[in-house]
């Protein structure tokens, strides 16, 4: 690389220099190519209980896991919706975390 720079430093009064920032070069980049990745191959082993078509997955996430101290909803995640755009068949699946109460931590009426 420095020999590189020495070349063209010599060719020309100033040279311009910067990062490949190209994904197939940036490891940063390449982990989240490599995440969305492995989230597609989940998604298409994931079928449709209904259909059978590839691709059955979370279309929603809906609030309101109740809080454990004073049971009013909060903004945590109560359940979430599985939904086919091949048939659009859903399922919802409760307490999707195993949780059945929001720690107080995040209520708003509990903790303002």
């Amino acid at each position: 690389m420095q020999q590189a720079f020495d070349w063209a430093i010599e060719q020309a009064d100033s040279v311009w220099l910067e990062t490949d920032m190209r994904a197939h070069y940036n490891p940063t980049r390449m982990g989240v190519i490599q995440q969305a990745t492995q989230d597609l191959i989940a998604k298409l082993n994931h079928t449709c209980p209904n259909c059978g078509y590839p691709g059955f997955a979370i279309t929603e996430h809906q609030r309101g896991l109740p809080c454990e101290l004073c049971g009013q909803p909060t903004a945590s995640i109560r359940s979430i919706v599985y939904g086919c755009q091949h048939c659009g068949f859903q399922q919802t699946v409760e307490f999707p975390d195993g949780l059945r109460f929001a720690d107080p931590t995040y209520c708003e009426y509990c903790n303002p």
